[in-house]
C-alpha cells in the first residue's frame, strides 16, 4: 500500500463537430474549379496588388489577392515605416472604421453592392444566414525582409454571383491607392459551380 492514492480518472471531453456557416469562408471539403484569370488591381512605386486566382466552389467564389511591397531604394527607417503601414492598415490590423485602410468591395451583375469591411460582414448576427450576398476577407497576414514584403487576402463571395459582369473594387489610401476597379466575368463563375468536387462524397 502506498501513501498517495491513485489519481481519479478524468473522462475525455465530448466535443461535437460543429459546421462553420457556409457564408463565413470557402468550404474545406471541396476541390474548387479554377477560373483562369489574373488582373493587376493597383501599382505604385512601392506597392502592387493583384488578383492571382479565382476559385469557384459549389455555392460561392473565392478571389485570391496578392499584395507586394518593394523597398526600391528607400532608407531603412522609411522602409520599416512602410512595412508597418502595410500591416497596420489591413482589414484585420485594426478597427473597421480606420481611415486609410485597405478596402475591397464588389458590384454584382444584378447591381447589388457588397463590401468586405469586417469579418462575416453583411450579417448582424454572424450565425444567422444573411439576406443577399456576403463578401468576407480571410486575411493571410504577411512577412518579408530588407527589400520585399508580401501578404494576401482571400475574398469569399457567398452565395455564387448572379450572371453578368462583376466589378471588383479596391482602395488603400494609406499606401496611395485610390478607388480602382476591374471587371470580371460573373457568368463564367456561375457556370463553374457545378464542376466543384467534394473530397468525401
Amino acid at each position: 500500500m502506498t501513501f498517495f492514492p491513485p489519481d481519479p480518472e478524468i473522462p475525455e471531453p465530448e466535443e461535437s463537430e460543429s459546421a462553420q456557416p457556409r457564408w463565413w469562408s470557402s468550404p474545406q471539403d471541396e476541390l474548387p474549379a479554377l477560373l483562369p484569370v489574373s488582373e493587376t488591381l493597383a501599382v505604385t512605386d512601392h506597392l502592387a496588388i493583384a488578383l492571382v486566382a479565382v476559385a469557384v466552389y459549389s455555392d460561392g467564389v473565392e478571389f485570391r489577392v496578392d499584395r507586394r511591397l518593394r523597398r526600391n531604394g528607400l532608407p531603412m527607417t522609411e522602409w520599416n515605416e512602410l512595412c508597418s503601414t502595410f500591416m497596420e492598415y489591413m482589414p484585420f490590423g485594426g478597427p473597421s472604421g480606420q481611415a486609410g485602410r485597405l478596402r475591397y468591395g464588389m458590384v454584382l451583375g444584378n447591381g447589388e453592392k457588397v463590401l468586405a469591411d469586417s469579418p462575416h460582414s453583411g450579417a448582424g448576427d454572424p450565425m444567422s444566414e444573411p439576406q443577399g450576398h456576403v463578401l468576407n476577407n480571410q486575411g493571410q497576414g504577411g512577412g518579408g525582409g530588407g527589400s520585399t514584403y508580401s501578404g494576401g487576402d482571400q475574398l469569399w463571395l457567398w452565395p455564387a454571383p448572379p450572371a453578368g459582369a462583376i466589378e471588383l473594387v479596391v482602395q488603400w489610401p494609406a499606401l496611395g491607392v485610390e478607388e480602382t476597379r476591374v471587371v470580371l466575368d460573373g457568368t463564367a463563375m456561375r457556370e463553374l459551380t457545378g464542376r466543384a468536387k467534394s473530397y468525401w462524397p
